[in-house]
């Protein structure tokens, strides 16, 4: 296999794309219906509209149809990296340095920035000063709040799938994308306005010799929907250690747990599984890989939620995310007088700090929510188009109802008129898009070079990285604040929630919101990638779990068993003893 079915034209304009940060979106390959469903159809122009609307670019500067904000190289997501250059160039006080530091840090390999003569431009520059003040000034973003209530109410108003015909079913899905895109046009905007509160926070706290505080005047701040699930597990997971039944039937395994639940009179039983009945209705898009519309979810696997509770049980009652959320957030606004007091002789540095915490406070709220819309819109079309592969595995068109996802949208109506033809096609697929699953794609690609053929990429997870030995400190960024030493335990895969048991330390590739209730059974958690405004730090800092961030190779360097001592605010990373 040298190519594979999604794979994207490069730009002649925005000519590199990175997997740089895009672990955190795409950690495996995506579907071929995931792809050109969810994100051709989606995802990306909604994307390339967002940052039209913010006024990093014009519409005619993007020449590809779909617009080249992203990429998609054998079924893996690539960032565009040539893009935020750009941005950086025409940004007030920013570069295009900055931005590749904020991507790569010191890492090898990444190619030069060459200005191109129509980076620089007054036109734009002017429409993001006008952006940026908004951001800094602004008390809330009702646009994002109004794409949130829609996104709800097409969840809530979801039909009974099992009485839609075929063509309904795919009408449905691709309604949803359609939402889909217009969830991320103001998305986009949450992510990128995401980024100026804590810039500004981190150079001002720097700047006073406090660069540790930066993280924790960032912290609890409330209203953060993708740690909402967490809260409401930890509530669950009371319950069930209060109970003797629930343990019980806990003890006995996830696999048909909602079964033996449901035919329990137990008064502990009936109530844990109406609370599990609202977990799912708010929060049953989560799922690992979930901007896939082929990944499973917390409503089409319930185990993988089950696990997350049934070790989330065992945690002692002083971990109360609740608890640890209050003492942050008085923290929080001690340390902010505290430091505000310090530059109060200096009145743009005051100002600065005062909007930078405010506006960070804003679109970190903004941003979880923007993710949320857009994952209840793929999930919706994943429940149609899972409802299509179910009833095609009863007529023995394909063997599992995932395999319905290796489709293109091109194909959905043609496929609905003669299923059968299909057969050989999705089974050859399927095969292939395994074997993908097991390669480590290019980490930067480029219209210079182009991109290797799939024949020619690495295996994952190979090796080649040095582990680290006791005293050696990683370095990383700062997440969520706090400090603790506990025992390194390598995740790759949220569905194994018992490989952390209360006291260890995750170290994990990326997360996203699907790993989160994770966080509480651990006393730390450490990823390779990410930043302050990433879904793990900014969940973490509502929970109160130490986190650092960053650090590079982590789930290769660290060695599985050892004691690990981190700091959330310094964003290091100590080997203890091995």
């Amino acid at each position: 296999m040298e190519t594979w079915i999604t794979d994207t034209e490069i730009s002649e304009r925005f000519t590199w794309y990175t997997r740089a940060n895009a672990d955190e979106v795409g950690p495996d390959p995506f579907s071929p219906l995931g792809w050109s469903l969810g994100w051709n159809k989606g995802c990306v122009p909604g994307v390339a509209q967002g940052f039209v609307d913010f006024g990093v670019i014009d519409a005619d500067e993007l020449t590809l149809d779909p617009p080249e904000v992203f990429g998609n190289w054998g079924g893996y997501f690539y960032n565009q990296l040539s893009l935020p250059r750009v941005m950086g160039a025409r940004m007030p006080g920013a570069t295009p340095a900055a931005i590749d530091q904020a991507y790569f840090g010191d890492h090898p390999g990444v190619p030069v920035y060459e200005p191109h003569p129509d980076d620089e431009s007054p036109a734009h520059e002017a429409k993001l000063g006008e952006t940026m003040g908004w951001a800094m000034s602004t008390d809330s973003f009702p646009a994002q709040e109004e794409v949130s209530a829609q996104a709800k109410a097409a969840v809530h108003g979801r039909p009974d799938l099992a009485l839609l015909s075929n063509e309904a079913l795919v009408g449905r899905a691709r309604e949803m994308t359609q939402m889909l895109c217009e969830g991320w046009v103001v998305y986009c905007q949450s992510v990128l306005a995401a980024s100026l509160g804590p810039g500004a926070v981190q150079a001002i706290c720097a700047a006073i010799g406090r660069e540790s505080d930066a993280v924790k005047v960032m912290t609890a701040i409330g209203g953060v929907e993708s740690a909402q699930a967490s809260f409401v597990m930890w509530d669950m997971s009371r319950s069930i250690k209060n109970s003797p039944t629930l343990m019980e039937a806990f003890d006995a395994g996830t696999d048909d747990l909602l079964e033996r639940l449901a035919a329990s009179d137990d008064p502990a039983a009936v109530d844990l599984l109406s609370q599990w009945s609202a977990l799912l209705a708010d929060h049953g898009h989560r799922g690992p890989n979930e901007w896939d519309m082929r990944a499973h979810s917390w409503t089409t696997k319930p185990t993988l939620a089950l696990g997350m509770l049934d070790r989330l049980r065992h945690q002692s009652n002083d971990r109360s995310p609740h608890d640890a959320q209050a003492k942050a957030a008085t923290e929080r606004e001690s340390l902010t007088a505290e430091l505000l007091a310090i530059v109060e002789g200096d009145p743009e540095a005051h100002g600065t700090l005062a909007a930078g915490i405010k506006s960070a406070s804003v679109f970190f709220q903004a941003r979880e929510m923007g993710k949320n819309v857009c994952i209840r819109a793929i999930h919706e079309a994943k429940l149609a188009m899972m409802e299509l592969g179910d009833r095609m595995v009863a007529q023995g068109v394909i063997a599992d109802p995932q395999q319905i996802f290796m489709l293109l949208e091109s194909e959905l109506d043609d496929f609905l008129a003669d299923p059968g033809s299909y057969g050989e096609t999705i089974a050859s697929r399927d095969a292939d898009f395994a074997h993908l699953h097991e390669l480590e794609p290019p980490y930067i690609v480029g219209l210079e070079g182009g991109v290797p053929p799939i024949s020619e990429w690495a295996p994952r997870n190979a090796g080649g990285q040095t582990l680290a030995v006791a005293s050696e400190v990683l370095q990383g960024a700062g997440g969520a604040p706090g400090e603790v030493t506990g025992v390194a335990r390598i995740v790759l895969d949220p569905s194994d929630p018992m490989a952390v048991d209360p006291g260890d330390i995750m170290i994990a590739p990326t997360t996203d919101p699907s790993w989160t209730p994770l966080f509480l059974s651990a006393a730390g958690v450490v990823v390779n990638v990410g930043a302050v405004a990433s879904h793990a730090a900014i969940v973490c800092r509502e929970l109160g779990v130490p986190c650092v961030v960053s650090v590079v190779d982590a789930t290769s360097r660290i060695p599985d068993g050892a004691t690990i001592s981190i700091d959330g605010s310094t964003g290091t990373v100590t080997i203890i003893s091995l």
